[in-house]
């Protein structure tokens, strides 16, 4: 049986038992004025937004895009119209929808700055849409110690899958085993997740519920420690130590695993996972550093209010992403190792 010969169905049904759907029959009653709301803004961005390629206008990709948006808002009023939605959050998932449209549009408005120019980056990986690439390299897998750092800002609704990736190397083998790390999302968990063995299928992982202090920077630090008495796994927050997990992944004789650096040249990415671009998220990033050493407590203190210059001991690769580059495809690590890209949709805001 088809869904719309099923949704007619149980319309014919709930119309026999009782007539149309009210609160006091047990179910939410649908409000379609939400998409009627989101309709005339789109209406209102249509018809009075400036389309061009200078300064100050939105981009024809962007204004066909905002339109193809509207048409499919439309069809969900139709369908809403002509009693096809039997369930809110049929209606609701054409008001997100819409939302996300507005807002990539909005931030579409097309402003020059020049290189040099002191600014704040944002990523857009939502629906694998933008990322930054750092390239690839044995030493993004780091050893049985290592520390992940640097700043974030999201705002709510920044990631819509079920694990969602803020810089990762993460990836599985052939033999079905994990390696490499991300520092990631789920739920309302803030995680490190990093790939054991040799055991196949196997992760360590731990999470506290990230900040909701949405617009706002926070600094985070991923700590692994293979020769700590306790405590292998850590995560550091605005200074503060977050959460701290033992090692206690063992294999079915009760064997500890341990971390597995990649093997190969992994990819490390921000944004998206590079084996998964579907586990994406939007938001800023500054100041990213990646050591092959576990920072201190005293050290993750001092760091979080602290350049560096490239040469620190431990330092495998560091990006300060706090002015325009003179070329978003090459973007030079401090160490003068690596070079970062930026791919697909970002946007570079003037600090004030």
């Amino acid at each position: 049986m088809n869904r719309r010969i099923l949704i007619l169905i149980l319309s014919g049904l709930l119309f026999f038992l009782g007539g149309c759907k009210t609160a006091s029959d047990g179910m939410r009653p649908l409000d379609v004025a939400p998409l009627y709301e989101k309709l005339a803004e789109m209406e209102d961005l249509i018809a009075n937004s400036p389309i061009g390629t200078e300064d100050n206008t939105y981009p024809q990709s962007a204004y066909d895009e905002l339109l193809a948006a509207r048409d499919e808002l439309m069809l969900g009023i139709s369908k809403a119209n002509a009693g096809y939605f039997i369930l809110q959050f049929e209606i609701d998932n054409y008001v997100i929808a819409a939302d996300k449209a507005i807002a990539a549009f909005r931030n579409s408005l097309q402003i020059t700055l020049e290189p040099g120019t002191p600014a704040s980056l944002t990523v857009f990986g939502i629906d694998s849409a933008g990322r930054i690439e750092f390239g690839e390299s044995p030493l993004f897998g780091a050893g049985q110690a290592w520390s992940v750092e640097s700043w974030m800002r999201y705002d709510s609704g920044f990631f819509e899958c079920g694990i969602a990736d803020f810089i990762s190397t993460f990836s599985w083998r052939e033999d079905g085993t994990s390696e490499g790390w991300m520092v990631n999302f789920m739920g309302s968990g803030l995680r490190t997740t990093i790939g054991m063995g040799p055991q196949t299928g196997r992760v360590f992982e731990w999470s506290g519920n990230y900040p909701t202090n949405y617009g706002e920077w926070n600094h985070v630090v991923a700590v692994y420690d293979a020769t700590a008495t306790d405590g292998q796994l850590k995560m550091y927050l605005n200074g503060e130590l977050f959460w701290s997990k033992v090692n206690d992944i063992v294999d079915g004789s009760g064997v500890q695993q341990q971390y597995q650096p990649t093997s190969s040249n992994l990819k490390m990415w921000a944004f998206q996972r590079p084996a998964d671009p579907t586990c994406c998220m939007t938001g800023g990033i500054r100041n990213f550093r990646l050591w092959s050493k576990a920072l201190s407590a005293a050290e993750v203190a001092e760091l979080m209010n602290s350049e560096v210059t490239g040469s620190e001991a431990g330092l495998v690769c560091a990006w300060d992403f706090d002015v325009v580059p003179e070329n978003p495809e090459a973007i030079a690590d401090k160490t003068g190792r690596f070079s970062a890209k930026l791919v697909g949709r970002y946007k570079w805001t003037a600090l004030e």
